[in-house]
């Protein structure tokens, strides 16, 4: 029978509180608790650190659609840089929660109509992602959200047949339009802005439900590959009907850009997926010399729970006012 990997590798697991996993296990997450991430818009197209002077763009390949990532200029140093970390991740998880919790119906954070994200203040949106309000963690969170909305997205499609291949491209930007208000007191600044509409759908409807206190778990070390490794693996569950082999190979292109050898790459991963086994022990896979294969598994949230979380949240919308 597949199962989760075991081998001799140490773990780099770091101490986390008890209570946590406790509570994962003792019971299934509040509608609220229930988050969404897309496995490469809301993962793996930022990057897990700063990549190196002078790189042009990220890229990262899903079936024929390449995604690619350009640095856009910060508004605030006038330098070109990258969203990276995860930070990106978590606000970009945040915009897919507001959007799937909004329906069509608008919120204080979404107005499905215009596709119009709203961020009352920095030290709100550290709440709602659960990281501390502390001035370096907001100014941090503040300066991710700036080059998050300062960057331009690409999305490629290759086809073609036997005597040419066919490009298609498609430039999408994050956003169609933003704005954002800077204040001495980072707590109270917030920003606006319209997301377009293939980034909207994408993230609304192609996005993975998933507990957030598995992601909080995920996230507290220092490496965000656990956490991205768990978003790939929910979403490839929802969808999975046989057996999937992916090879090393390709799952350093899509997760490996901060690794210099093959070696520490299959290594980090190993240690990766046992930390997602924690989270997720209903999870079915093998590791081999040739790659990782996954097998159909229970899903870490049920159809049924994301459809109920979602009817819980939205009539609450329609009943409760939004915060002034």
């Amino acid at each position: 029978m597949p199962h989760a990997n075991k081998d001799d590798t140490p773990s780099t697991e770091i101490s986390i509180q008890p209570t946590l996993l406790e509570d994962l296990e003792a019971r299934t997450p509040e509608p609220a608790e229930i988050w969404y991430a897309h496995s490469i818009l809301t993962t793996t197209l930022y990057p897990a650190a700063p990549p190196p002077p002078g790189t042009d763009y990220v890229s990262k390949t899903n079936g024929n659609l390449e995604y690619l990532l350009e640095a856009g200029i910060d508004p605030l140093t006038r330098k070109r840089q990258f969203p990276s970390g995860k930070y990106p991740r978590l606000i970009m998880s945040w915009i897919a929660k507001q959007i799937r919790k909004a329906g069509h119906h608008k919120t204080e954070y979404v107005d499905p109509d215009t596709h119009t994200i709203t961020i009352p203040s920095i030290g709100r949106l550290c709440e709602q992602i659960g990281v501390p309000r502390g001035g370096a963690t907001m100014k941090k969170v503040q300066e991710q959200l700036r080059l998050l909305l300062s960057c331009r997205i690409s999305i490629r499609s290759t086809g073609g047949f036997v005597a040419a291949t066919v490009n298609d491209v498609v430039y999408l930007p994050l956003i169609k339009a933003s704005r954002t208000v800077d204040t001495d007191n980072i707590s109270k600044s917030g920003a606006a802005f319209i997301l377009t509409e293939e980034v909207y759908e994408r993230l609304g409807g192609e996005s993975a439900p998933y507990d957030t206190r598995a992601g909080s778990y995920l996230l507290s070390g220092r490496s965000v590959l656990p956490y991205d490794v768990y978003v790939w693996m929910i979403g490839s569950m929802y969808r999975l009907r046989k057996p999937m082999a992916v090879t090393w190979q390709w799952l350093r292109e899509r997760f490996g850009d901060n690794f210099d050898t093959e070696m520490a790459f299959r290594r980090a991963f190993r240690n990766a997926l046992k930390k997602v086994q924690v989270v997720y022990p209903a999870a079915r896979f093998t590791t081999s010399t040739s790659g990782v294969t996954l097998y159909p598994s229970p899903l870490a949230i049920t159809h049924r729970q994301a459809h109920e979380a979602e009817w819980a949240e939205q009539d609450a919308n329609r009943t409760t006012p939004t915060r002034s």
